[in-house]
């Protein structure tokens, strides 16, 4: 059967067709690439109902430990671009166990998830319908990007809140990855774009930001740092250093944090949500 191409959900760009793949078991859905950006997207997926009955992908077995890397990536970037004490939102949360992290390291964090209810953080849920501009110096999105069924204006709605920096992880596709790439994960059909880098270097441009991409990091910066902390930013997100960060935050005291949080959670009891 010919695959019908569409256009480039990013950029609006022509696509042609790569491959299929067979979708949570059942749906064979056609891959296209975009020839302008060369991006990789699914079909107008129409499946996401089916994907998002559990949050949680049961295949995503390394949800937790991405949280620890996660954890390390913020608090090295944070401290290097003097950041730490600003707000942050963790976009598309899920349980909230990185937003519990940070702020038992005695980061203002916060979470917000459409399909996740944010359990490890639950006086620390954000509406995303109640988001305003210039209410969080910080965003996160990790492994959120890939999950946009409508990148162009689901990343606009992001960048409209003028964060300072966000700071999101999405492996970048390459135009040599093929229906066998991993991270296509057909299998539980959450995954419907894939961005090029050069995509997501145009598309900063196009918000006004600067683009620093290390592996599958994405840092998004409104006023980017010189050369030299640019480099430094660049170096604590290689694997090596961020696994030793993860293993010197474990002596990181975090009492005090969680007391303080505690107890403002019990003057808050018979609030839904911690007032801001």
């Amino acid at each position: 059967m010919a695959i019908s191409a569409e256009k480039c959900r990013l950029c609006g760009g022509d696509t042609e067709p790569q491959f299929r793949c067979l979708v949570l078991g059942r749906h064979q859905v056609a891959y296209q690439r975009c020839r302008a950006c060369g991006s990789l997207q699914t079909e107008t997926p129409s499946w996401l109902a089916e994907a998002y009955d559990s949050s949680l992908a049961s295949s995503d077995v390394g949800a937790v430990q991405r949280c620890l890397t996660a954890r390390a990536a913020l608090w090295s970037v944070l401290g290097l671009l003097g950041l730490r004490h600003a707000r942050l939102l963790d976009f598309g949360g899920g349980t909230g166990l990185l937003c519990r992290l940070l702020r038992d390291l005695g980061i203002d964090a916060w979470t917000t998830d459409r399909y996740g209810r944010g359990d490890f953080a639950q006086s620390y849920r954000v509406d995303a319908d109640a988001l305003t501009c210039g209410r969080f110096d910080i965003l996160t999105a990790f492994e959120v990007f890939e999950h946009l069924p409508d990148p162009k204006n689901d990343l606009a709605r992001l960048f409209a809140l003028q964060p300072r920096l966000l700071l999101a992880s999405t492996l970048p596709y390459r135009p040599d990855l093929g229906a066998d790439w991993w991270y296509l994960a057909p299998a539980e059909g959450q995954h419907v774009f894939f961005y090029s880098r050069q995509a997501l270097a145009d598309y900063a441009k196009t918000e006004g930001y600067s683009l620093i991409s290390v592996g599958a990091w994405q840092l998004f910066l409104r006023d980017p740092p010189g050369r030299l902390r640019q480099a430094l930013v660049r170096l604590a997100l290689r694997g090596r250093v961020l696994r030793l960060v993860r293993l010197l935050m474990e002596v990181l005291p975090a009492d005090r944090h969680v007391a303080a949080d505690h107890l403002a959670c019990r003057r808050a009891v018979d609030q839904p949500t911690l007032r801001q």
